[in-house]
């Protein structure tokens, strides 16, 4: 019989002893949205990838994929679904085909100010609208603030609901900002937001809506001398992970990715809340140049009354008790 030589027997050894002594590699997150690098909205993903680092001790890291780098909404959602892309930050708008509940977070003034999105989005009825999403693929775990849209213009301030009349604007192609702003008195004009500049700038169409921050970061105000900040809609993101993905995972390690998104949709609103102050400073300085309207309360519940009926056409049967749920939230103290 050989035997091994024992210089070679303790190398196989020490070899082995490594390996099981070597830490557990961690398992990487891919997470992909449509902020752009550096940008308030990308600092809160930072902020929940450095906490599920720390809440993982080490087990779990977050790779960050914004700007849309991963695919379009359509193609990172499918990712997500077949298991192939761990979470996806996205418009609320499209979840509306696989649960009709986030219809609600678009109505027009559904929302007075930012506490009354958390009141009805961090409580109860949210956490309606995320288990709406169970047997789509993708799991909700939090709402994310994008902010409200508000209006600029070229043309005059706005006001009161007869400053709307003959207007154009550009609109997101959904029915419900059609219809809202045809119910204003506008010409809606559907567009894809990367034509909406140069719309402005060749006077196509008059005004649009959007964020504050958009208004700024994408130069609008060089194009638009009016701005009303209306909040006449809330723009909400959803925190979604994939389904195969979720099931992969312990009960422990579920809990701890979700008190990461729960943590940082508190943290995104305090970033992002900040940045919109920012910003609506910005425009209202000698370099923004823009002049900065709101509406009074009875300009506001005028303009109100003349969108209910979009309202009332979009809140179908099914969804009427959440709605009913939603204002009974937001008529609490």
């Amino acid at each position: 019989m050989t035997l091994s030589h024992p210089l070679k027997s303790f190398a196989v050894a020490a070899c082995f002893g490594a390996v099981l002594g070597a830490p557990a590699m961690a398992r990487d997150i891919k997470i992909g949205h449509f902020g752009a690098p550096g940008t308030p909205f990308d600092e809160g993903v930072q902020y929940f990838a450095q906490q599920v680092e720390e809440l993982s001790g080490g087990d779990y890291t977050v790779t960050n994929f914004p700007s849309g780098q991963l695919g379009n909404e359509a193609q990172q959602i499918g990712a997500l679904q077949g298991g192939l892309q761990e979470m996806l930050i996205t418009s609320s708008t499209n979840l509306i085909k696989y649960n009709e509940r986030f219809q609600l977070i678009d109505l027009p003034f559904a929302f007075e100010d930012d506490a009354a999105t958390d009141k009805v989005l961090l409580g109860e009825v949210g956490k309606e609208m995320l288990a709406g999403l169970d047997g789509s693929g993708m799991k909700g775990l939090t709402f994310i603030d994008n902010g409200f849209r508000d209006l600029s213009n070229s043309e005059h301030p706005i006001e009161t609901l007869a400053d709307f009349e003959g207007l154009s604007f550009r609109v997101i192609g959904a029915p419900v900002f059609i219809n809202t702003f045809e119910a204003l008195g506008t010409n809606p004009v559907p567009m894809p937001f990367p034509e909406v500049y140069t719309a402005l700038e060749t006077g196509t169409v008059d005004g649009q809506d959007n964020p504050l921050l958009t208004v700024r970061d994408v130069n609008f105000y060089e194009v638009q001398d009016y701005l009303t900040t209306s909040k006449h809609a809330y723009s909400a993101l959803v925190m979604l992970i994939s389904q195969p993905f979720w099931n992969s995972l312990s009960d422990e390690d579920k809990a701890m990715l979700q008190e990461a998104a729960d943590k940082t949709a508190v943290e995104n609103r305090k970033i992002m809340r900040a940045a919109v102050a920012e910003a609506k400073e910005f425009l209202a300085s000698e370099e923004g140049g823009m002049t900065i309207s709101e509406f009074t309360p009875e300009a506001r519940a005028e303009i109100r009354d003349a969108v209910a009926p979009v309202t009332e056409e979009l809140v179908t049967d099914s969804i009427r008790p959440l709605y009913d749920e939603m204002q009974a939230a937001l008529a609490e103290d």
